[in-house]
């Protein structure tokens, strides 16, 4: 039970007596010794929200004040309007103090408080202070640590799997790599210390590069060969040269050590191994030592913004091309970020792991799920192929680079079982041309018989079958095994008048290897699209259109349904919530640890049913942020099929929903499915700017602001004006003062 100590003694502020008699008057006989609803007591108080003290429940009481919904309507005595007005604003004034405390301003960088700013005042264009960010140490994520590891140990597995990620990220849902989140703790320094020792003992004795080589090979190395050494190193682990000033202490420090060893190799690798180790090889220094502005404001240096820009959109180093050229404008930000954007020989992975991430469907595999319930089938290979098809609908929808929020949310064509961009529709017809000849070959002959290493003059009949056959990598060819899978499922599909689906596709970059070279095991992803092997004529030009009446765009494919279910059923709170917090810019109070959250099992009654007990007072004022959206998604099971009866109860679903208090008068009233809630919502102005929000978190690693009102109503207009260009939205972002200057906030 938590009991707030006083707000201030009666005989010591007018505001703070009065806020004890309204709270004497309204809300004690609930919230007072004998009952404390929801473990909260307002019968002692004290003078400590400033302080920061109970942040989070008096940000509560605040809320429900506010909204009108404290005291409830059906409550003996209510507060008139006067009162009320008067509580919440000297609680408010209170809580604009206490944003100045540490644990506060701790606070309110969590990614779950990013939707405490008023949305409206955020979008209205009354603010305006300059944008900026406060200077920051942010540090290096884990996906530009593995490019540098591969970068520098190449295709040696033995050291890649010694060498450790150090730069783990929390698997929290929602935005994850927030700078004010992370740190490098002893756990983390030790395995960059380990990881660094490997690293240098790999450079010293295999691919070694020519500056190092040429100390080694000297017995006094010169000045020169040193600098080249340190220069050497600087540029493969910390991505840029050396300082004058850091080449010549590294110089001196590496003269030293070698003395000290008496040995040129272990002298050089005790410096090798410090430059690996150096505040820059944990983080990214973003503090701004450019030139300071009219506003007190430092903009980013060169080099910071030119690694700031790089690893917006890239996991590696700024290129040649950025690194000459002068960032000293909005302009010339803006051309870089452009021609990166424009340039498809540049992978740009963190476009796609920013709607892995506002989405959340690339969870799905972490959701554990019976096999029994799915085909009796291993379940595990189905949500990893299942993320892949949502990511190849993304990158599509994202090439296209027009209306990309509302395709996102309402398109009819999805990716099922395809190559996605790399599969052109007349590759696609050869390598079926080439499946047929392998079946025709195999079908009167033993395949059962098939060993997994085929015989050499097995292989060299079937290469001899069809070209693709010969073009196929290493890892990729035939096998005694894939001839078994695909003569047991390519008859069906010529029985049957359809087109296969092909199998042996490439996952993209960051997502865990599998086999999935086979049919035979893809075909049983397709019952969470409610499809069948045996009947889906796979097209070869895709997406392709699904029931529209069943299926429009993410929220309904397969692998956000279920990252966004339970391990045995579908989970309407989480869907609601999720709904409520990235597209309605709301925000949901988490489960009061006195509240025991569990649903009553009751195989007679739909979910719907059994969540009735929400719908007390207590909990209901939560619940009817979540409810009423998530059971829109009640005609999708926890695998993602679509359904119209609950398979435990036999009784009808009813899908049906209300949108309610969402700040935007024309998104609320009644829903019959997921599907109208999803068009209607992307219709939504507030939709939209919510989008924004969490565009900005993502590319900003941290929450807005109020100063930053100015870059999130610019990159809104600039998605507007480009007919909903997420590249123009990008744009805008990363060359805006938010992301360009640094000075410290004010609390």
């Amino acid at each position: 039970m938590l009991i707030l100590g006083g707000i201030v003694p009666a005989s010591a502020d007018d505001d703070g007596a009065f806020l004890k008699t309204f709270f004497e008057s309204n809300c004690v006989k609930c919230h007072g010794a004998k009952k404390a609803k929801g473990g909260i007591r307002l019968d002692q108080m004290g003078g400590r929200i400033a302080l920061g003290h109970d942040f989070e429940t008096w940000n509560a009481i605040h809320e429900q004040l506010s909204s009108g919904e404290m005291p409830p309507e059906d409550a003996k005595v209510q507060p008139d309007a006067d009162e009320r007005i008067k509580a919440v604003v000297w609680i408010g004034k209170e809580l604009g103090k206490a944003q100045s405390s540490e644990r506060v301003q701790h606070l309110l960088s969590q990614f779950a408080f990013g939707n405490h700013i008023d949305h409206e005042k955020l979008f209205s264009g009354e603010i305006k202070e300059q944008s900026f960010s406060p200077p920051r140490l942010w540090r290096i994520n884990p996906n530009i640590y593995d490019r540098t590891k591969h970068r520098i140990l190449k295709h040696h597995w033995e050291e890649l799997q010694r060498v450790r990620q150090p730069f783990a990220l929390e698997k929290r849902p929602g935005i994850n790599d927030y700078a004010a989140d992370l740190f490098a703790d002893s756990a983390t320094l030790e395995t960059l210390l380990r990881n660094a020792r490997t690293i240098v003992e790999h450079q010293l004795s295999r691919d070694v590069a020519d500056a190092l080589r040429a100390v080694l090979e000297s017995e006094e190395p010169s000045k020169k060969q040193i600098d080249a050494a340190v220069r050497h190193q600087f540029e493969t682990l910390i991505m840029r040269p050396p300082t004058d000033v850091e080449l010549e202490r590294y110089r001196t420090y590496m003269q030293r050590t070698i003395v000290e060893a008496k040995d040129v190799r272990e002298g050089m690798a005790v410096c090798l191994k410090a430059i690996a180790l150096i505040p820059e090889a944990i983080y990214r220094m973003e503090m701004g030592l450019g030139p300071e502005d009219q506003y007190g404001r430092r903009r980013l240096s060169k080099s910071e913004l030119a690694f700031a820009i790089s690893f917006a959109l890239t996991d590696d180093p700024p290129d040649a091309v950025l690194w000459d050229t002068k960032l000293d404008t909005e302009k010339n930000v803006r051309a870089q970020v452009e021609r990166i954007l424009g340039d498809d020989g540049i992978a740009k992975p963190k476009i796609l792991r920013f709607f892995q991430e506002f989405f959340g469907y690339h969870r799905a595999p972490d959701v554990f799920k019976d096999a029994k319930r799915y085909q009796n089938y291993d379940w595990g290979l189905v949500p990893y192929q299942l993320v892949h098809e949502a990511d190849l609908l993304v990158l599509h929808i994202l090439e296209r680079d027009q209306d990309v929020l509302r395709e996102l949310l309402t398109t009819k064509k999805y990716f099922v079982g395809h190559f996605g961009s790399e599969g052109a529709p007349k590759e696609l017809e050869q390598r079926l041309s080439a499946l047929r000849l392998l079946h025709d070959y195999w079908k009167d002959k033993p395949w059962k018989e098939l060993k997994y290493e085929l015989k050499p003059e097995v292989r060299a009949d079937i290469e001899a079958l069809h070209p693709y056959f010969r073009t196929q990598p290493a890892k990729h060819r035939m096998s005694g095994g894939l001839i078994k899978d695909y003569m047991q499922y390519l008859p069906v599909c010529y029985e049957n008048g359809i087109r296969p689906m092909l199998a042996q596709f490439t996952l993209m970059e960051g997502e865990r290897e599998r086999n999935l070279t086979s049919a035979h095991d893809q075909r049983f992803f397709l019952s969470a699209y409610n499809l069948k092997f045996d009947q889906f004529d796979c097209p070869t030009e895709q997406p392709f259109e699904l029931n529209p009446e069943q299926r429009a765009g993410l929220l309904t494919h397969p692998a956000w349904l279920i990252a966004h279910s339970k391990n045995t059923d579908t989970n309407p709170i989480t869907r609601g919530k999720w709904i409520r917090e990235r597209l309605l810019a709301g925000h949901v109070p988490d489960v009061p640890i006195t509240v025991n959250a569990v649903v009553p099992e009751d195989p007679k009654k739909t979910l719907r049913e059994r969540f009735h007990p929400t719908r007390q007072e207590e909990c209901w004022r939560c619940h009817k942020k979540m409810n009423p959206l998530g059971m829109t998604f009640e005609s999708y099971d926890d695998f993602g099929r679509f359904r119209i009866v609950d398979e435990v109860s036999g009784k009808p679903i009813d899908a049906s929903g209300h949108l309610d208090s969402t700040g935007d008068d024309g998104l609320d009233g009644e829903v019959r499915s997921a599907v109208e809630l999803v068009q209607r919502l992307a219709q939504s102005e507030r939709v939209r700017q919510s989008f924004v929000r969490h565009a900005f978190r993502y590319w900003m690693g941290r929450n807005e602001m109020p100063s930053d009102s100015a870059t999130l109503i610019a990159a809104d207009q600039a998605y507007l004006k480009s007919g909903g260009s997420f590249q123009a939205l990008l744009v805008s972002l990363i060359s805006s003062d938010s992301f360009i200057y640094r000075k410290h906030s004010k609390p």
